[in-house]
């Protein structure tokens, strides 16, 4: 799951900070390319606390992002805030049945698999490449924080 944040944690109906994220950092916009595709943008991004650089395929028709935007990025493997109920699939979250999700905490959310893992020991950093219904994400940071990715996650 890759997310943006709408609401400041203090107005969360769900506990954000309870839940468990596999990957968590604030990112700035350094470019937007929408030449590609009619529909979708690649933004590449740049951590504001860590070494951590993102690429990302996004609907730049439902979720236009600026060059200079601040994003809160967060990937998870369960948007259930129900720590027993495990929610793995994009059609696994009906609000008619579940109640309030995770997943109502952001404004734009993406469901994907990874399908690549890079870990390279000798500068102990990783690369980490999902698709997400064919938009893409390669996500660079220190093998420590990209510890919980694995093949075929989603």
């Amino acid at each position: 799951w890759f997310q943006r944040r709408h609401c400041p944690l203090a107005d969360a109906m769900v506990d954000v900070k309870d839940h468990h994220f596999m990957f968590e950092d604030s990112f700035k916009v350094k470019s937007v390319d929408n030449s590609r595709f009619e529909r979708a943008g690649r933004i590449d991004c740049e951590s504001m606390t860590f070494g951590n650089n993102l690429e990302l395929d996004i609907n730049n028709i439902i979720w236009p992002v600026q060059p200079g935007e601040q994003l809160h990025v967060a990937i998870t493997d369960n948007v259930s805030p129900d720590p027993h109920l495990v929610l793995r699939t994009a059609y696994d979250h009906d609000k008619r049945l579940l109640g309030r999700s995770i997943m109502d905490q952001f404004e734009y959310v993406m469901y994907g698999k990874v399908y690549k893992k890079d870990d390279h020991k000798q500068d102990n950093s990783a690369v980490v490449h999902a698709s997400y219904g064919g938009l893409l994400m390669k996500l660079q940071s220190d093998s420590v924080q990209l510890q919980e990715f694995h093949m075929n996650d989603g």
